[in-house]
Formats: structure tokens, C-alpha cells, sequence
């Protein structure tokens, strides 16, 4: 059966591993109540640094509304009448005193400005532009949060190897901090061994937050608190509150440091922050002939000086080259206000129909193709799939090419799961899996049948 659970963290890494799977967009449509009024971008010197791109356009955003009631999936509860810009107007809690807001004295002036802080939540690893369109609450006042959720980490998935790290808060009370509020999804999840109906209950005290909220004094200790609510697979189930270290995202200065011979991939350098997780690998964008390094860091004061770092750079998809020319995308900080503001905007008219070349396809070997021989052509790509009971517990294939300069692995590095081999010239060459790779006494597979070969002619 299928229940609603809160969601925990709106941000998921995206790994070399699973290349195929990037690329996809999801249209949404949606319904957008009356908006706020525009937040108008400002840049304040002291803190500039510290916090977003100052240059950042925050569009018009919902405000919510007042009552749940049969808006259900729109921002509403005490955040929207108490978060409307400037200082709160009242105070509130969630979870029993888990987050604690206060209204702040007259005499505490934020040195962040409201569209930094909006354009440092937006830009966050935490993913909160997701659900901007149902509502958004801003505002500043004396936060505290519960000392049980310290020490807080970073809740949220690396993009690549971290340069250091992951940043920690020790503490947040009684601060002087920026909040910005979104409402969170519901997703489903399977219950299977639940033979009766699970049965949630609401309480009257749920109002389904994510709230981010940052020291507005010194743009530091970013933190996205999660409330708790109803869940899991068993009645009247309940899910805690979380909370997780935010950080921020940024496209950083490269530069080209060389190609390898075969046209797919080459040598990146990138301009870091010692503080910076930044990835192993970077694509050529889908789109157009653009590279992006994008990495975070932890809010506040900048880290430094910078450092630079060689990165591996692959083609757009496993059949392609490198493009002659490889353009820089802009760099600076990343957010989602534009994708944002198209949503929020009334709807366009539909584009023209363009037609688009389909990229080669591959050419998939999997374990019936033993003793084999196929016929492919320079540039495509063949797909070893995984043997039954050859790889066991491991991540990597053992299989090889016998002549990789004809039928040669991508990269240097261990061949992933589903091994990949690009032609390269033409020629013969033979995948193979040894014997040996074939025995695995742990393995509740059949173990394969030994050794494999699939004979390969590129023309």
C-alpha cells in the first residue's frame, strides 16, 4: 500500500556512475495564487562575501495562505502571519519546542539584507525552490533550535570528492537569523508486509515545514530544519524532525589543461576554496558545447586563499568527442530563481517544433552472447553487462579488452558495474571475462560458465 511520508532533504548528488540517467527536465504545471510583492535585490559590501551574489533577482513569490484548509499542499499556519518580510510579527514553535521563534527586539537590525537571505536559501543544497510555488515565508527574528539535533552536519549528498570536511553547527539559540519557509512534499512509499490500511493521523500542530534559517549577523551556520509529521508503515506512525547543515552552490572558474588522444575526455583545472567539495568528473553540457564545475561550500565568511584542482572532463554522452571549442559557462552562484520566476510567470506560447540529432545508440553484450562475434563502428560504444555471478559483492566488471586501442574503457579508472568500450579505430579485439571471475563461494548466484569471450570487429 502506499503511504505520504514528509520529505526529509530536497537535494540529491548526481555521480559519474550513473551518467545515463542525467539530463532529464520535468515540466510542471501549477496553480499560483496572488503573489507577494517583488523582492527588490540589493547588495550590502560588509556582507557580500558572506552570502549569494548580491546581483541575484528574486522574482515575486506566493505568500501562502492563511488556513490549510482545502489548499492543503500551500504554505499556511503561523509562519505565514508571522513571516511577511522584515521582523516577525509574532512568535511561534514546532515539534514541542523543537524550533523556537521570537519576535526581535526594535533596536536588532540584520546586516543581511532580505533578498540575500532569500537567494541564499534558494541557491542551498536543501532544494527549497522544489515547492516555492506553493508559498514562501520570509523573515528575521530570535531563533532557537533544540540542543538534542546538535552536533548538526550536512544532510545532504556530495556532488564529488570533498576538498575537505563536511561542515558542522555546533549550536543555534537564541540567534538573530534570517528564515525562509517553504512547504514540503508528501511522498509515497510501499508498505508491503501492512495487510490492513495504515491509517495517519494529523495533528493540528503539523503544518508540513521546511525552514531554512541563517545568523543574520554574520551569514553563517546555515540550517534547514525539517518538521516533524505523520508517517511510516504503521497507524498513528509518526516522523521526527530533522535537521541538516545547508550549503551553497557555485559554477567556479576553469581552464582546458589538455585532451586525451581519443577525443572523449581530457584534464580540467579549477579555481577552489580549501572549504569546497567539488566533483572528480564534469560533463560538456547536453545543451551546447559549455562546462560547469559546480561545487559547495558552507555559508559564511569565505575559506581561503583558492587553490587549484585537476578535474577529469568527459564528453556529453559515451559517443561523443570533446567539441573543438568548449565554452565556459557563467560562473558565480547557483540557484533556481529563474526556473522559478518562468513557473510564477503566465504561460508562453509553445515553442516551435525543432528537430534534434539522436545520439548513437549502444551496443549492449550481455551473457548469452558468449562465443560471439558482432560488428561495430568507430565511436560506438559496447555495454558489458553484469555476468550472473561473476562480480559478487563488487561494484566493478572484470571485464577486458584485449586490444584497448582498438576496443578501449573510457577512462583509466576501475570499470563501473556495466562496463563500457568505446571503438576507437579499426581493427579486432575481444571482450573477456576470465575464469576466475566466474567463482564467487559467497555469491547466491549461479555462478557463470567460464571464460567469456565476445568477439568484436570495428570497421
Amino acid at each position: 500500500m502506499e503511504v505520504a511520508l514528509p520529505n526529509l532533504f530536497g537535494g540529491i548528488g548526481v555521480s559519474e556512475g550513473v551518467r545515463l540517467a542525467r539530463g532529464g527536465l520535468v515540466a510542471i504545471s501549477l496553480t499560483v495564487a496572488a503573489a507577494m510583492p517583488a523582492l527588490h535585490a540589493t547588495a550590502d559590501a560588509a556582507t557580500a562575501q558572506t552570502l549569494s551574489n548580491p546581483t541575484c533577482a528574486v522574482p515575486a513569490l506566493p505568500h501562502g495562505v492563511a488556513k490549510g484548509s482545502e489548499q492543503g499542499s500551500w504554505l499556511s499556519g503561523p509562519a505565514v502571519t508571522a513571516l511577511t518580510g522584515g521582523s516577525a510579527r509574532h512568535g511561534f514553535a514546532l515539534d514541542g519546542g523543537g524550533l523556537v521563534v521570537r519576535p526581535p527586539m526594535r533596536s536588532e537590525v540584520p546586516l543581511l539584507t532580505e533578498d540575500q537571505a532569500v537567494c541564499g536559501a534558494m541557491a542551498s543544497t536543501a532544494g527549497l525552490t522544489a515547492t516555492a510555488t506553493q508559498g514562501v515565508a520570509v523573515g528575521y527574528g530570535r531563533v532557537s533550535v533544540a540542543a538534542k539535533f546538535f552536533p548538526a552536519i550536512t544532510g545532504f549528498p556530495s556532488p564529488g570528492q570533498p576538498a575537505s570536511k563536511y561542515p558542522v553547527v555546533r549550536s543555534f539559540t537564541d540567534r538573530l537569523a534570517w528564515m525562509v519557509v517553504v512547504h514540503t512534499y508528501l511522498p509515497s512509499f510501499s508498505c508491503p508486509n501492512e495487510r490492513a490500511p495504515v491509517r495517519l493521523v494529523p495533528r493540528p500542530s503539523d503544518h508540513g515545514y521546511k525552514v531554512f534559517m541563517i545568523d543574520a549577523r554574520n551569514g553563517a551556520d546555515a540550517l534547514v530544519y525539517t518538521e516533524g509529521g505523520p508517517g511510516g508503515c504503521r497507524s498513528g506512525a509518526r516522523e521526527a524532525p530533522t535537521v541538516g547543515v545547508a550549503e551553497e552552490s557555485y559554477s567556479v572558474p576553469w581552464t582546458l589543461v589538455s585532451r586525451d588522444p581519443g577525443g572523449y575526455s581530457g584534464t580540467i583545472e579549477a579555481t577552489v576554496l580549501p572549504c569546497d567539495q567539488y566533483p572528480g568528473t564534469v560533463l560538456v553540457d547536453r545543451s551546447d558545447p559549455g562546462v560547469e564545475v559546480e561545487v559547495t561550500r558552507p555559508y559564511g565568511p569565505a575559506c581561503s586563499p583558492p587553490v587549484t584542482v585537476p578535474i577529469s572532463l568527459h564528453a556529453a554522452v559515451v559517443t561523443a568527442d570533446l567539441p573543438a571549442v568548449i565554452d565556459h559557462d557563467p560562473v558565480g552562484q547557483l540557484n533556481n530563481l529563474a526556473a522559478l520566476a518562468a513557473l510564477l510567470a503566465p504561460p508562453a506560447a509553445p515553442p516551435s517544433t525543432t528537430t534534434t540529432t539522436s545520439p548513437t545508440p549502444l551496443v549492449p553484450v550481455d551473457s548469452s552472447m558468449n562465443g560471439q562475434t558482432i560488428d561495430v563502428s568507430v565511436g560506438e560504444v559496447v555495454t558489458m553487462q553484469p555476468l550472473p555471478g561473476a562480480e559478487g559483492l563488487s561494484f566493478t566488471s572484470p571485464a577486458v579488452s584485449t586490444d584497448p586501442a582498438i576496443l578501449g574503457p573510457l577512462t583509466s579508472s576501475p570499470q563501473p558495474l556495466v562496463a563500457e568500450f568505446r571503438a576507437w579505430e579499426p581493427g579486432l579485439a575481444d571482450i573477456t571475462v576470465p575464469q576466475s571471475a566466474c567463482i564467487h563461494p559467497g555469491s547466491d548466484q549461479t555462478p557463470c560458465t567460464g571464460p567469456f569471450v565476445v568477439h568484436v570487429v570495428v570497421r
